[in-house]
């Protein structure tokens, strides 16, 4: 009976800490996305207008070499042949996600989206109907 309170007091806190995701609003950012042939990829900006830091799960940001290491639901190339997803190229798991990228008020924040991410690079930039949706849905971060 005296581990009553201790286990009433974990409940509360733990639901208190796993509150819901806060998605950002759509006029406290922006985004951007340039197809570069020539560089066989896409330059990509998040820009934050939001007066506090706005976050994204790691596994929906391309990574330095502008893969998705777990891959990302959010991207989809159109190409001739259909509709192609970036290639995960580890198969991680990560509990609660992978971490976040952080994104403070009037920063941004530039990557690339490698061709190479949805297959061979070069049947990528020779496709007449290539075309990339890339979802960006940031946050506000919780600290």
């Amino acid at each position: 009976m005296s581990r009553l309170p201790v286990v009433i007091l974990l409940c509360v806190a733990t639901t208190a800490c796993a509150g819901a995701i806060r998605w950002a609003e759509p006029q406290d950012f922006s985004f951007s996305m340039v197809d570069n042939p020539k560089e066989k990829r896409y330059d990509i900006a998040l820009t934050s207008s939001a007066t506090a830091p706005l976050c994204l799960m790691k596994e929906n940001w391309p990574a330095e070499d502008g893969t998705f290491p777990t891959g990302d639901e959010g991207a989809v190339l159109t190409m001739t042949t259909g509709l192609l997803q970036p290639k995960a190229v580890m198969t991680a798991y990560c509990p609660g996600g992978c971490g976040e990228v952080r994104l403070g008020p009037g920063q941004t924040m530039r990557s690339t989206i490698a061709y190479a991410a949805f297959g061979d690079a070069e049947i990528v930039a020779v496709d007449p109907v290539r075309s990339l949706s890339f979802r960006v849905q940031p946050f506000y971060c919780k600290r």
